[in-house]
C-alpha cells in the first residue's frame, strides 16, 4: 500500500504541474468554444489532482510514512505546505474565471475575456507553477530530513 499510495502522490503531483503548463499554452491559442472549453476541463482536472495530492500525502503523512512527528518538526515541509495554500489561491483565479462561462458555454456561445483577465490568469498560473516547482523541492529535502528542526 506504502508503495501504491507514493506512486500516485507524484503521478497526480504530475498532473498539479501539467495543469498550469496546458493552460497557458490554451490561453496563448486564438480565443474560441473550443479553446474555453479545454481551459475548463483541464481546470477540472487540476482540481481534482490537487484534491488527490492533498489526500493522498496527508494519508502518507499520518498512516504510511515517517508520521506527522517527522515532518511537522521540518521546515522544507512546513514551506510545501504553505506553497500548496498559495498554489491552490492562486488557481481561484482561473477556476473562478472558468466557472463562470459555463452556462454560456452550455448555450454555445463564447465567453468573453478581456485581454486584462486572459494577463491576469497567465500571472496567477505562472506563479502557481513557481509554487509547484518549490513543492518539488521542498518534498525532496523533506524526505532526506534536511532542514529538521528538532
Amino acid at each position: 500500500m506504502t508503495s501504491l499510495l507514493a506512486f500516485s502522490h507524484v503521478f497526480f503531483a504530475a498532473l498539479v504541474f501539467a495543469g498550469p503548463v496546458f493552460a497557458l499554452v490554451l490561453l496563448r491559442r486564438p480565443w474560441d468554444i473550443g479553446t474555453a472549453q479545454r481551459l475548463r476541463q483541464v481546470n477540472l482536472i487540476n482540481g481534482i489532482a490537487a484534491t488527490l495530492v492533498l489526500v493522498i500525502g496527508l494519508l502518507r503523512l499520518f498512516y504510511y510514512g515517517k508520521g506527522s512527528s517527522y515532518y511537522f518538526h521540518n521546515l522544507p515541509f512546513v514551506i510545501k505546505l504553505v506553497l500548496y495554500g498559495v498554489a491552490s489561491g492562486l488557481s481561484l483565479v482561473s477556476t473562478l474565471e472558468v466557472k463562470r462561462w459555463g452556462l454560456e458555454l452550455q448555450q454555445g456561445q463564447l465567453p468573453v475575456l478581456s485581454e486584462r483577465k486572459r494577463g491576469d490568469m497567465r500571472t496567477a498560473l505562472g506563479w502557481q507553477l513557481v509554487c509547484v516547482l518549490g513543492m518539488a523541492v521542498c518534498a525532496v529535502l523533506a524526505a532526506n530530513g534536511i532542514g529538521s528542526l528538532g
